[in-house]
């Protein structure tokens, strides 16, 4: 945003829990109107109540991302709703697919699933409103990616590759759009402490007959993070509004890693 300019129109998919959640509230909270994607139509009203409650305008729009015909409706809604322009957007629908399979047991229909959802979903939003960023000359876009997508992960064959196809597109998406003012970025987080994830370390902790802090430690230690907790989403929205904010007018086609360095090792 330049100096003297109000902040414009934002768009959030996978914003019915979670993450993305957080990231269409503190885009709201930093002055935005805000348009939230998500098959939780329900969850997205809730969530538009909250940001009409902080004075700025939120616009509902039930899709899944996996159906190609419905995110383009979806898209033709928005611009509808937005005048035509569109200053930020944040890919944050994403799905880890089914638990470790390995190749040659892994069906190609999860294996497709999983690609909608990480890959071709942010690659439909980003042909429909890259050029309408381009066209006003500025833009803010981020995809959340994962850091499976940094390394690869056995059991993970289609979330990994699908990540690191983001990676692909992001890079390849920041030359293409950065002569028009317009950076596009990617974050790659770790496990995030969000109440899907604490769930699963609750179960796992009833399973083995120890504490939640025990299955925790556990599941620290199996992950390899130096720092010795997972990150909370108050970390990745940090990224992304550092990235949409004044401090990111001049960064684009990065890939900032949040997972306490577990890639490091």
């Amino acid at each position: 945003m330049r100096a003297g300019e109000t902040a414009g129109a934002a768009f959030v998919t996978g914003a019915s829990a979670g993450t993305g959640r957080e990231i269409a509230l503190a885009l709201a909270a930093a002055g935005h109107d805000v348009a939230v994607l998500g098959r939780r139509v329900d969850a997205l009203e809730e969530l538009a109540v909250e940001i009409a409650a902080m004075g700025r305008r939120a616009l509902v729009l039930g899709a899944d991302v996996r159906e190609a015909d419905q995110l383009e409706a979806a898209l033709d809604r928005l611009l509808d709703w937005s005048d035509g322009r569109i200053e930020v957007v944040v890919n944050a629908a994403g799905t880890t697919g089914p638990l470790s399979p390995p190749i040659g047991q892994y069906s190609l229909a999860d294996f497709d699933s999983t690609v909608a959802t990480n890959l071709r979903a942010p690659f439909i939003v980003m042909s429909r409103l890259l050029p309408v960023m381009r066209g006003a000359g500025r833009g803010r876009i981020v995809n959340i990616g994962g850091n499976h997508g940094m390394r690869g992960r056995a059991g993970r064959s289609s979330y990994s590759a699908s990540k690191w196809g983001l990676r692909g597109l992001t890079r390849s998406a920041a030359l293409e759009a950065g002569p028009d003012g317009v950076t596009v970025n990617y974050i790659a987080p770790g496990p995030i402490a969000i109440p899907r994830m604490k769930a699963n370390w609750k179960a796992q902790a009833e399973a083995g007959g120890i504490s939640e802090d025990e299955a925790l430690r556990a599941y620290v230690a199996n992950m390899g993070i130096p720092l010795g907790k997972p990150s909370e989403a108050e970390d990745i929205v940090a990224m992304v509004m550092y990235l949409v904010g004044p401090g990111g007018r001049n960064i684009t086609g990065q890939e900032l890693v949040i997972d306490g360095g577990a890639t490091v090792l």
